[in-house]
């Protein structure tokens, strides 16, 4: 069984917003491929997941760029999960350039959700071993959770539509980068270095969300707020 995956991709000229940086977007949906097809090698994907009645729900996501990809390069993607810790379930990735040299590295929170009781489950035999886990931090300290802060101004207000539901049908959790990007609007001598999103609660088809921003220096935070005012996801952004 091997503990660490990987494999080559060739990044699209989609991946890349209008300064030729690569979309925050599409390094999530990086993440989230290769952690798929790794959860489907490793028997825990989402089908042997639910035959268990158990649900991946990812709460929390961050990387940071090291060097900047370009369109059409090709690049290798790894990832690994980390031993689990009780309720704790980290997983790991980076993307290197063909010569090995890292681009982005990358840590994600889970969680796992009993799919009829909807309760967290403790599994610390979830995966098939219990030792040999590839254990290389990405970031040695733990993924802190985003502060709230006081939403100013007029928010920008997206209404969740079906072209951004995944068959869990909800919002997958690689859309939330581009609500908050449009929010934002960085200009082009805002280059981002570290990005992280909270997943607070999921968002269904036909939510509205009015996304809130404040900057302070380099740093910028975010979040999307229901028509409640339910905090629905966090968002911080770092630029070099």
């Amino acid at each position: 069984m091997d503990r660490l995956w990987q494999k080559e991709y060739t990044l699209r000229a989609n991946d890349f917003d209008k300064y030729n940086r690569i979309k925050p977007s599409a390094v999530l949906e990086l993440f989230q491929d290769a952690a798929g097809q790794h959860a489907e090698q490793l028997g825990v994907g989402f089908k042997a997941m639910l035959d268990r009645s158990y649900l991946w729900v990812l709460t929390r996501i961050r990387f940071k760029i090291i060097a900047d990809p370009y369109s059409y390069q090709k690049v290798i993607i790894k990832t690994w999960p980390l031993a689990p810790n009780r309720l704790s379930y980290r997983r790991e990735y980076c993307i290197e350039n063909e010569y090995g040299d890292r681009l982005i590295i990358g840590s994600s929170e889970w969680v796992v959700m009993h799919n009829e009781k909807r309760r967290l489950v403790s599994d610390m035999n979830l995966y098939s071993f219990t030792d040999g886990f590839h254990n290389e931090l990405m970031f040695e300290e733990k993924l802190g959770k985003i502060h709230d802060f006081e939403a100013l101004g007029t928010p920008r207000i997206v209404n969740a539509g079906f072209s951004e539901l995944d068959t869990n049908n909800h919002v997958n959790n690689t859309k939330y980068a581009n609500y908050v990007m449009d929010a934002i609007a960085p200009s082009e001598t805002q280059v981002l270095d570290t990005f992280q999103i909270d997943y607070r609660k999921e968002v269904l088809e036909g939510t509205t969300l009015n996304i809130y921003h404040a900057s302070e220096e380099n740093v910028v935070v975010a979040k999307g707020v229901n028509d409640n005012s339910d905090i629905m996801f966090a968002c911080w952004l770092e630029y070099k």
